[in-house]
């Protein structure tokens, strides 16, 4: 059952009655009204799509009779699994509602408050999330949801909507490894492992990895001889692979550390991080004992040659 949002009060009061009167209508009315409310996002992102009529139909179906909560509850689990989830405050929630939907309908409102803190979170996190692939798949953002599914569009929320064309490919399993092992596992998966996918399959290498991603992969980044040994049993030398994953997973720990991971430029990292290591070694240096004079003495002879090449030109 569709549930359009209501634009006059007898319209809300029937509507509120039949959810009363029904639980099963209830769970497929709040669905519905899930999709309602994406949907408005998605149109909302092209003036063309509203007039269009390409974003129809429903976008997300419930599974086994799954309800709202039951589906805001999953996604819940996804979401923590990446970042914390943000337990904002009520209005907090009904003024994210309100921007994302660019309204302040009291109608629309009202059905959004309520529902349970936890079903509001997911509203809102598809709604982001429909945002995000409306903007970067203009032509089938409709398609791209529908496959993703509430799970997959979580992960677009919390990760990023560069995750949304492999999820939506490759299906539940691509979230797993996102789920278990994060970035790091994610761009293992994105590169050896769906480079080779046929071999490792018939190695039975795959069916691993899915199942303990992290095995693969530390939290830096760094491919381990496990992955190594496991992957030269399916004819795949990753032995090349142990030191720019460890290089990548450094330089990944460093920069968070130092807060560098939002600077622009790989190029603009790595000098930042030069520098911080020479700052370092400097530092050792005087705690051993070491005077400063001679850690210094390359520099001030380059000063002093540079001077003198000033004066006498």
């Amino acid at each position: 059952m569709r549930w359009r949002i209501p634009s006059r009060p007898a319209a809300a009061s029937l509507i509120l009655l039949c959810l009363l009167a029904s639980p099963q209508a209830a769970k497929a009315s709040k669905i519905g009204w899930m999709d309602d409310v994406v949907r408005r996002v998605v149109k909302s992102t092209d003036p063309e799509l509203a007039q269009s009529g390409r974003v129809g139909g429903r976008l997300f179906d419930e599974v086994g009779g799954e309800s709202l909560s039951t589906m805001a509850r999953r996604s819940d689990t996804i979401a923590h699994a990446g970042r914390p989830v943000n337990e904002a405050t009520e209005t907090a929630l009904e003024l994210r509602f309100a921007r994302m939907l660019d309204t302040s309908d009291p109608e629309l409102l009202r059905s959004f408050r309520a529902l349970e803190p936890a079903e509001k979170r997911l509203v809102l996190r598809m709604g982001e999330a429909a945002e995000r692939i409306a903007r970067r798949y203009p032509d089938q953002a409709d398609v791209m949801i529908r496959r993703l599914g509430v799970d997959g569009m979580t992960a677009v929320r919390v990760y990023g909507d560069d995750v949304a064309e492999v999820i939506a490919r490759e299906g539940p399993e691509a979230i797993n490894v996102l789920r278990r092992a994060g970035r790091p596992g994610w761009n293992f998966y994105v590169g050896p492992v769906l480079q080779h996918k046929r071999k490792l399959a018939a190695a039975g290498v795959l069916a691993l990895f899915l199942a303990n991603p992290e095995q693969f992969v530390d939290s830096a980044g760094r491919i381990t001889e496990f992955a190594v040994s496991k992957f030269a049993e399916a004819g795949i030398d990753l032995a090349g692979a142990i030191g720019s994953g460890a290089a990548r997973g450094l330089e990944r720990s460093l920069a968070d550390r130092l807060g560098l991971t939002s600077l622009g430029g790989p190029i603009f990292r790595w000098v930042a991080l030069l520098g911080a290591g020479l700052v370092a070694v400097l530092a050792v240096l005087i705690l051993v004992g070491m005077p400063i004079r001679y850690v210094t003495a390359p520099f001030r002879f380059v000063g002093r040659s540079l001077r003198a090449t000033v004066r006498s030109s």
